[in-house]
Protein backbone atom coordinates (compact mmCIF):
# COMPACT_ATOMS: atom_id res chain seq x y z
CA UNK A 1 0.00 0.00 0.00
CA UNK A 2 1.15 3.86 -0.81
CA UNK A 3 3.87 4.73 2.45
CA UNK A 4 1.62 7.93 2.21
CA UNK A 5 -1.91 6.54 3.01
CA UNK A 6 0.21 5.16 6.03
CA UNK A 7 1.48 7.86 6.90
CA UNK A 8 -1.49 10.17 6.57
CA UNK A 9 -3.56 7.47 8.28
CA UNK A 10 -1.10 7.81 11.59
CA UNK A 11 -0.82 11.56 11.64
CA UNK A 12 -4.93 11.82 11.32
CA UNK A 13 -5.45 9.67 14.02
CA UNK A 14 -2.63 10.85 16.38
CA UNK A 15 -3.53 14.10 15.98
CA UNK A 16 -7.32 13.85 16.30
CA UNK A 17 -6.62 12.02 19.38
CA UNK A 18 -4.44 14.47 21.00
CA UNK A 19 -7.30 16.96 19.73
CA UNK A 20 -9.83 15.04 21.27
CA UNK A 21 -7.88 14.73 24.75
CA UNK A 22 -8.57 18.31 25.53
CA UNK A 23 -12.38 17.57 25.85
CA UNK A 24 -11.88 14.49 28.07
CA UNK A 25 -9.70 15.55 30.35
CA UNK A 26 -11.26 19.10 30.86
CA UNK A 27 -14.49 16.74 31.53
CA UNK A 28 -13.00 13.61 33.91
CA UNK A 29 -9.05 14.76 34.75
CA UNK A 30 -6.18 13.97 33.00
CA UNK A 31 -5.75 11.41 35.25
CA UNK A 32 -9.15 8.98 33.96
CA UNK A 33 -8.85 10.12 30.65
CA UNK A 34 -5.35 8.83 30.02
CA UNK A 35 -6.42 5.57 32.14
CA UNK A 36 -9.44 5.06 29.73
CA UNK A 37 -7.19 6.02 26.37
CA UNK A 38 -4.02 3.54 27.75
CA UNK A 39 -6.80 0.73 28.66
CA UNK A 40 -8.60 0.93 25.34
CA UNK A 41 -4.78 0.78 24.23
CA UNK A 42 -3.54 -2.11 25.63
CA UNK A 43 -7.21 -3.99 25.00
CA UNK A 44 -6.43 -3.44 21.49
CA UNK A 45 -2.79 -3.63 20.94
CA UNK A 46 -3.43 -7.30 22.89
CA UNK A 47 -6.33 -8.21 20.36
CA UNK A 48 -3.67 -7.05 17.31
CA UNK A 49 -1.03 -9.53 19.30
CA UNK A 50 -3.18 -12.14 18.82
CA UNK A 51 -4.13 -11.94 15.21
CA UNK A 52 -0.39 -11.67 14.12
CA UNK A 53 1.26 -13.60 16.50
CA UNK A 54 4.74 -12.29 16.52
CA UNK A 55 7.30 -14.56 17.78
CA UNK A 56 7.37 -13.03 21.39
CA UNK A 57 11.30 -12.39 22.78
CA UNK A 58 11.65 -13.24 26.23
CA UNK A 59 16.00 -11.51 26.66
CA UNK A 60 15.46 -9.97 29.95
CA UNK A 61 18.09 -7.63 29.18
CA UNK A 62 15.72 -4.86 27.29
CA UNK A 63 13.82 -4.97 30.21
CA UNK A 64 14.86 -1.66 31.47
CA UNK A 65 14.28 -0.11 28.39
CA UNK A 66 10.88 -1.44 28.63
CA UNK A 67 10.34 -0.17 31.70
CA UNK A 68 11.83 3.29 31.18
CA UNK A 69 9.11 3.47 28.04
CA UNK A 70 6.25 2.66 29.66
CA UNK A 71 6.61 4.98 32.75
CA UNK A 72 7.56 7.84 30.44
CA UNK A 73 5.06 7.42 28.61
CA UNK A 74 2.78 8.01 31.65
CA UNK A 75 4.72 11.23 32.23
CA UNK A 76 4.39 12.91 29.02
CA UNK A 77 0.96 11.98 28.46
CA UNK A 78 -0.33 12.98 31.82
CA UNK A 79 1.39 16.39 31.12
CA UNK A 80 0.46 16.41 27.57
CA UNK A 81 -3.28 16.31 28.75
CA UNK A 82 -3.13 18.77 31.19
CA UNK A 83 -1.17 20.69 28.60
CA UNK A 84 -3.88 20.32 25.99
CA UNK A 85 -6.63 21.04 28.48
CA UNK A 86 -5.47 24.01 29.64
CA UNK A 87 -4.46 25.35 26.13
CA UNK A 88 -4.06 27.16 23.78
CA UNK A 89 -3.08 24.23 21.96
CA UNK A 90 -1.03 26.03 19.17
CA UNK A 91 1.41 26.12 21.55
CA UNK A 92 1.16 22.60 23.38
CA UNK A 93 1.33 20.72 19.98
CA UNK A 94 3.92 22.55 18.38
CA UNK A 95 6.06 22.15 21.90
CA UNK A 96 5.66 18.82 22.56
CA UNK A 97 5.98 17.58 18.59
CA UNK A 98 9.52 19.09 18.91
CA UNK A 99 10.72 16.50 20.91
CA UNK A 100 12.96 14.96 18.07
CA UNK A 101 15.54 17.52 18.78
CA UNK A 102 15.93 15.78 21.98
CA UNK A 103 15.67 12.32 20.72
CA UNK A 104 19.02 13.05 18.41
CA UNK A 105 21.19 15.23 21.19
CA UNK A 106 20.45 11.95 23.33
CA UNK A 107 21.35 9.88 19.92
CA UNK A 108 24.88 12.46 20.33
CA UNK A 109 25.31 11.82 23.79
CA UNK A 110 25.46 7.49 22.64
CA UNK A 111 27.74 8.03 20.04
CA UNK A 112 25.64 9.18 16.78
CA UNK A 113 26.89 11.14 14.28
CA UNK A 114 24.06 13.31 12.89
CA UNK A 115 24.47 15.20 9.24
CA UNK A 116 24.60 18.88 8.38
CA UNK A 117 21.20 18.35 7.69
CA UNK A 118 20.27 16.83 11.03
CA UNK A 119 21.73 19.85 12.94
CA UNK A 120 19.57 22.33 10.49
CA UNK A 121 16.72 20.51 10.82
CA UNK A 122 17.36 20.71 14.97
CA UNK A 123 17.96 24.38 14.57
CA UNK A 124 14.92 25.01 12.37
CA UNK A 125 12.77 23.19 15.19
CA UNK A 126 14.14 25.19 18.20
CA UNK A 127 13.80 28.84 16.13
CA UNK A 128 9.80 27.60 15.35
CA UNK A 129 9.69 26.28 18.73
CA UNK A 130 10.91 30.10 20.54
CA UNK A 131 8.56 31.75 18.13
CA UNK A 132 5.96 30.14 18.95
CA UNK A 133 6.28 30.42 23.01
CA UNK A 134 7.02 34.40 21.95
CA UNK A 135 4.36 35.03 19.95
CA UNK A 136 1.69 33.42 22.36
CA UNK A 137 3.34 35.21 24.97
CA UNK A 138 3.17 38.58 23.36
CA UNK A 139 -0.67 38.06 22.66
CA UNK A 140 -1.08 37.70 26.74
CA UNK A 141 0.40 40.64 27.50
CA UNK A 142 -2.57 42.74 27.79
CA UNK A 143 -3.90 40.01 30.43
CA UNK A 144 -1.91 39.32 33.35
CA UNK A 145 -4.26 36.30 34.60
CA UNK A 146 -4.23 34.78 31.12
CA UNK A 147 -0.03 35.69 30.54
CA UNK A 148 0.71 33.98 33.92
CA UNK A 149 -1.77 30.57 32.62
CA UNK A 150 0.39 30.43 29.44
CA UNK A 151 3.73 30.44 30.79
CA UNK A 152 2.47 27.44 33.32
CA UNK A 153 1.35 25.69 29.90
CA UNK A 154 4.26 26.49 28.06
CA UNK A 155 6.30 24.74 31.33
CA UNK A 156 4.18 21.60 31.17
CA UNK A 157 4.20 21.35 27.68
CA UNK A 158 8.65 21.23 27.77
CA UNK A 159 7.73 18.84 30.75
CA UNK A 160 5.92 16.73 27.60
CA UNK A 161 8.44 17.09 25.16
CA UNK A 162 11.13 16.45 27.69
CA UNK A 163 9.15 12.82 28.68
CA UNK A 164 8.51 12.21 25.02
CA UNK A 165 12.04 12.00 24.24
CA UNK A 166 12.83 10.00 26.67
CA UNK A 167 10.21 7.11 25.67
CA UNK A 168 11.30 7.27 21.84
CA UNK A 169 14.69 7.16 22.75
CA UNK A 170 14.14 4.03 25.53
CA UNK A 171 11.82 2.67 22.83
CA UNK A 172 14.47 3.02 19.45
CA UNK A 173 16.68 1.03 22.31
CA UNK A 174 14.73 -1.36 22.51
CA UNK A 175 13.42 -2.20 19.45
CA UNK A 176 16.37 -4.25 18.03
CA UNK A 177 16.03 -6.42 20.79
CA UNK A 178 11.67 -7.02 21.05
CA UNK A 179 10.76 -5.54 17.28
CA UNK A 180 8.58 -2.29 17.28
CA UNK A 181 5.08 -4.09 18.03
CA UNK A 182 6.58 -5.89 21.31
CA UNK A 183 8.00 -2.73 22.28
CA UNK A 184 4.68 -0.64 22.10
CA UNK A 185 2.58 -2.99 23.31
CA UNK A 186 4.83 -4.10 26.86
CA UNK A 187 5.51 -0.33 26.87
CA UNK A 188 1.55 0.36 26.95
CA UNK A 189 1.26 -2.07 30.05
CA UNK A 190 4.04 -0.84 31.94
CA UNK A 191 2.59 2.61 30.96
CA UNK A 192 -1.11 1.77 32.54
CA UNK A 193 0.14 0.09 35.50
CA UNK A 194 2.16 2.90 36.32
CA UNK A 195 -0.83 5.42 35.88
CA UNK A 196 -2.57 2.90 38.75
CA UNK A 197 0.31 3.22 40.89
CA UNK A 198 -0.08 6.91 40.49
CA UNK A 199 -3.20 7.26 41.07
CA UNK A 200 -3.54 5.05 44.04
CA UNK A 201 -0.59 6.82 45.57
CA UNK A 202 -2.05 10.07 45.24
CA UNK A 203 -6.06 8.67 46.07
CA UNK A 204 -7.48 9.57 43.18
CA UNK A 205 -10.30 8.16 42.11
CA UNK A 206 -11.21 6.97 38.57
CA UNK A 207 -13.94 9.40 37.17
CA UNK A 208 -15.44 7.05 33.82
CA UNK A 209 -18.97 8.00 33.72
CA UNK A 210 -20.92 5.89 31.38
CA UNK A 211 -21.88 8.64 29.04
CA UNK A 212 -18.45 9.43 28.20
CA UNK A 213 -17.16 6.03 27.11
CA UNK A 214 -17.93 5.76 23.36
CA UNK A 215 -15.57 8.75 23.25
CA UNK A 216 -13.27 7.42 25.50
CA UNK A 217 -13.21 3.86 23.36
CA UNK A 218 -12.77 6.19 19.88
CA UNK A 219 -10.24 8.27 21.76
CA UNK A 220 -8.00 5.32 22.87
CA UNK A 221 -8.40 3.01 19.45
CA UNK A 222 -7.23 6.37 17.30
CA UNK A 223 -4.60 6.60 19.54
CA UNK A 224 -3.68 3.04 19.00
CA UNK A 225 -4.54 2.83 15.48
CA UNK A 226 -2.07 5.83 15.03
CA UNK A 227 0.79 3.26 16.27
CA UNK A 228 -0.86 0.73 14.35
CA UNK A 229 -0.52 2.19 10.53
CA UNK A 230 2.84 3.66 11.98
CA UNK A 231 3.67 0.40 12.18
CA UNK A 232 2.25 -1.11 9.07
CA UNK A 233 3.82 1.69 7.24
CA UNK A 234 7.10 1.22 8.28
CA UNK A 235 7.53 -2.77 7.49
CA UNK A 236 6.75 -1.69 3.90
CA UNK A 237 9.23 0.45 1.19
CA UNK A 238 9.09 3.78 1.75
CA UNK A 239 9.27 3.71 5.61
CA UNK A 240 11.34 7.17 5.68
CA UNK A 241 7.64 8.86 3.83
CA UNK A 242 5.78 6.98 6.17
CA UNK A 243 7.90 8.69 9.38
CA UNK A 244 7.55 12.48 7.93
CA UNK A 245 4.14 12.35 6.84
CA UNK A 246 3.28 10.54 10.67
CA UNK A 247 5.66 13.26 12.37
CA UNK A 248 2.84 16.05 11.28
CA UNK A 249 0.38 14.74 13.45
CA UNK A 250 0.97 17.82 15.84
CA UNK A 251 -0.31 20.05 12.55
CA UNK A 252 -3.54 18.00 12.86
CA UNK A 253 -4.26 18.74 16.67
CA UNK A 254 -3.92 22.40 15.70
CA UNK A 255 -5.73 22.43 12.47
CA UNK A 256 -8.75 21.08 14.88
CA UNK A 257 -8.58 23.68 17.46
CA UNK A 258 -8.19 26.39 14.89
CA UNK A 259 -11.38 25.01 12.77
CA UNK A 260 -13.50 23.80 16.21
CA UNK A 261 -12.31 25.78 19.05
CA UNK A 262 -11.62 29.05 16.62
CA UNK A 263 -8.13 29.30 18.37
CA UNK A 264 -6.59 33.21 17.58
CA UNK A 265 -3.28 31.89 15.97
CA UNK A 266 -1.06 35.26 14.34
CA UNK A 267 1.38 35.61 11.60
CA UNK A 268 4.52 35.36 13.26
CA UNK A 269 2.89 31.97 15.41
CA UNK A 270 2.57 30.18 12.10
CA UNK A 271 5.87 31.00 11.12
CA UNK A 272 6.70 29.59 14.42
CA UNK A 273 4.51 26.17 13.77
CA UNK A 274 5.66 26.10 10.35
CA UNK A 275 8.96 26.03 10.79
CA UNK A 276 8.80 23.50 14.09
CA UNK A 277 7.05 21.02 11.98
CA UNK A 278 9.77 21.39 8.92
CA UNK A 279 12.50 20.68 11.31
CA UNK A 280 10.41 18.07 13.05
CA UNK A 281 10.07 16.14 9.67
CA UNK A 282 13.22 16.24 8.35
CA UNK A 283 14.52 15.08 11.40
CA UNK A 284 11.93 11.81 10.95
CA UNK A 285 12.84 11.40 8.03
Amino acid sequence: MNPAFWGAASALNLGTADFMARYSSRAIGHASALLAMLATGVLLLSLWMVVVQPPLVWDLSGWHLLLINGIATTVMTLLLYKGLARGPISVVAPIVASHPVLVVTIAVALGARPSAIDWAAMAVTIIGVVIVAQAGQEQAEDNPERGAKLRGTIAISIGSMLAYAVLVSAGQQAVPIYGELQTLWIGRIISLIALMAFMAASRQRPVLPMRWWPFLAAQGTLDAGGYLALFAGSAEPGAEIVAVIASTFGVITVLLALVILRERVGALQWLGIVLTFIGVGTLSA
